[in-house]
Formats: C-alpha cells, structure tokens, sequence
C-alpha cells in the first residue's frame, strides 16, 4: 500500500501564488467595464429614441412637441413678406427673402429660417442693407459673370445671380457667376436646387464673416463658408423630395445659427459640446 508520506501529499492542495488575482478582483473588473459601456452607450441611445421621437429628424422646423403651431409654407411666406415690406424694403425683394426663409424651415433647417426674420428686417430699417436697390450684372464673358448686389437683399442678388448662371449654362455646358456687395442669402440649397429643378448639376457656396477658430486655436479667425453641392439621381427628379443627391454643409464643425439659437435645451446642449471640446 501507498506510504504516509505518499498519502499527505495527495491531499495537500497547492499553494496559491501572492501575484494571482482573487474572483472579487475579477467581478470588480468586470463591474468596472459594464459601468464604462453603459455610460458610453447610453447618451447616444437616448439621443437616437429622442430622434425617432421627432419624426427621423434631430431637427424638424423646430418643433419638439404636439403643442407646437404648424401652417402651410405660404402662410408663412406671405407673413415674412409684410414684415420686410413694412420696414422698408419693395414688396418683390421682400417676397424673395421671404420665400427662401420659409424654404429653410419647410426643410427642417430653424437656424436659417424664420428666426432670422428680425435681423433682416431691422437690419432694412437701419439702411445697413438697401431694400429696394437691385443687383446688375457687372460684367460677362464666356460661361463668367460677376453680379455687383448693390448692397440688396442677399436673395435678391442671388436670385439675379442663379438665373445668369442658368443662362450661361445652357449656353456653354456651364455656368459660374460671382456677387459682391451683397448679404445673407439664407440657406445654400436654395440656390442649389434651382439649378436642379432645372436639371441641372448646382453648386452654391459664399464666404462669411470670420466666426469659427482655426484649428488648434481659439480666437476667430475664419468664416463657416458654407458649401451646396445638388445634383440629378438616375431616373430623374420626381418632386422636391424625390431622386437626387444633396450635400449642404458648412465649413465649421457647428453653424453658429445653430449654436446661438434661444431654445434653452440647445443652449444646453451647446454648452455641454463646448464643455467637451
């Protein structure tokens, strides 16, 4: 039979290394990683669940809640209008203006739309942008142009500038036409989409006042300069919503209309991704 000696060492059970992590140290780590996940994860469910909330859109005209006021673009394009004929400007400027607003909220774009009706107007009314000049084309060769605004409403000098690059474009395969002293034209894809409407590839862009910090700074130095690029789908345009492909962007990381908007759940916001970055 097996020895004393042979019998103990079967029933001593080996030491356990000092360096060996315990199963508490195990579930601490697993707790700890689970914890991490879960405040990674989190936020950007929320934000997904408060999206499908708003119809598939981070944005939608404004509008949050089932209390919120909605009428039809004309009612509000007619509205935007007397606003700007009543400080100053000639009714037909105004319903340009106006219509490239409502075109902007129509297309749940609130930072560009009718929250800029004020600045237009009081703008108009101080003479710092003339309602009634009209633009003129300068001068013209070949598929070029450059359009002087005459310091008129920037929809009106854009409006004077699409319908020459349109023109030019029929007639040389393209057109490029440039404004000066001009103002706000409202959102890029405006202008992009008449280009389109017209079967046309249309690309929109314009400079700002510098606004935006160059990277790794942290004072202005340079403008959002937004950029539009619309163009025809294979099997054509079916309605404004229908085949095509549009990239409207700015040259930022945030549009300072979006950041500056008086919503406190967006100053909220933006001060959280101020925080952050």
């Amino acid at each position: 039979g097996p020895s004393s000696d042979s019998a103990l060492h079967r029933f001593v059970r080996p030491s356990q290394p000092d360096d060996m992590p315990s199963p508490q140290h195990h579930h601490s780590l697993f707790a700890l990683g689970l914890g991490l996940a879960l405040g990674l994860a989190l936020p950007h469910v929320l934000r997904l669940r408060r999206r499908r909330g708003l119809g598939g859109s981070t944005v939608k005209a404004g509008l949050t809640d089932t209390r919120a006021v909605r009428l039809p673009r004309r009612v509000l394009t007619d509205f935007l209008a007397a606003c700007f004929t009543a400080a100053g400007a000639a009714p037909a400027h105004a319903a340009q203006a106006a219509d490239v607003l409502a075109y902007a909220d129509s297309r749940g774009i609130p930072s560009h739309g009718a929250n800029r009706a004020d600045t237009y107007a009081n703008e108009i009314e101080a003479k710092l942008v003339d309602g009634v000049a009209s633009p003129v084309v300068e001068r013209s060769s070949g598929c070029t142009a450059v359009i002087d605004g005459r310091n008129a409403l920037g929809a009106v000098v854009c409006n004077l500038a699409m319908e020459t690059a349109l023109r030019l474009a029929k007639e040389h395969g393209v057109g490029v036409v440039a404004a000066r002293n001009s103002n706000h034209f409202g959102a890029a894809g405006y202008w992009a989409n008449q280009a389109l409407s017209a079967g046309m590839i249309g690309l929109s862009f314009t400079n700002t006042a510098p606004f935006a910090a160059a990277t790794g700074g942290c004072t202005r130095a340079v403008g959002t300069n937004p950029l539009c690029c619309f163009a025809p789908a294979a099997g054509g345009i079916v309605d404004t919503l229908g085949l095509r492909h549009a990239l409207p962007s700015a040259t930022s990381l945030v549009l300072k209309l979006q950041a500056t908007r008086s919503s406190s759940t967006w100053r909220r916001r933006w001060c959280r991704w101020a925080r952050w970055r």
